[in-house]
């Protein structure tokens, strides 16, 4: 038989888990979005911004 503080903290760590996926696939999304957008931004204004968005990594 399962305790009641078990369910709690099994519920817990599922939700963290949950939680850690979802934050990893937005920082995916963010990251594959930059790039896109690097790779087709042509003017000068912005790939002097891209070069300073380039630096944080």
């Amino acid at each position: 038989m399962v305790k009641q503080n078990d369910v709690i903290a099994i519920i817990v760590i599922v939700l963290f888990v949950v939680l850690a996926g979802v934050a990893f696939g937005i920082y995916r999304l963010v990251h594959v979005a930059r790039q896109s957008m690097s790779v087709t931004s042509g003017s000068s204004s912005s790939s002097s911004s891209d070069e300073i968005v380039d630096d944080r990594d």
